[in-house]
């Protein structure tokens, strides 16, 4: 009977420190943040908006850049390093690029959420469809992304 009553003993005391462990551990999950890029439109000759959706603990919402850009060749630098487009190819209302988000996006970030957490924003590989109902130059709705190491900067 003693040996029953001190295992119940064990059993008692290791499960009270299986759940005060874990309430220590809950405390220590952080913050969930997803931002991912619906779409990138040109508004005008040197304008352009580009529209984040993002996610912070289960909440989302939208942002909508909007910037300055340049051209090179068929790349496009939009605001002072916030995002580039690499390879632009047009086939009529279809597109191709490669999108990198720019140096200077963090600091973009962290006006939007004071506690932002660590988050990495990887390239990818675009295939957008042109947006017929826009007015401007062209507004290109990202349908697949395929994650990109890094790009070929042509």
């Amino acid at each position: 009977m003693r040996l029953s009553l001190s295992f119940l003993s064990i059993c008692i005391l290791s499960f009270a420190l299986i759940i005060s462990c874990s309430k220590e551990n809950d405390e220590l999950v952080q913050v969930q943040f997803i931002c991912t890029v619906d779409y990138v439109e040109f508004t005008s000759d040197v304008s352009a908006n580009v529209k984040f959706d993002v996610v912070v603990d289960g909440i989302s919402d939208s942002y909508i850049a909007k910037h300055s850009y340049s051209t090179q060749n068929s790349n496009y630098l939009i605001g002072d390093n916030i995002v580039n487009i690499y390879n632009f190819l047009q086939n009529g209302n279809e597109a191709n690029f490669d999108f990198e988000y720019g140096l200077n996006l963090g600091a973009f970030c962290a006006e939007l959420f004071p506690n932002i957490p660590a988050h990495e924003h990887n390239p990818f590989a675009a295939e957008a469809i042109k947006d017929l109902n826009g007015k401007n130059l062209g507004k290109w709705k990202i349908k697949k992304k395929t994650t990109l190491k890094s790009i070929d900067k042509q």
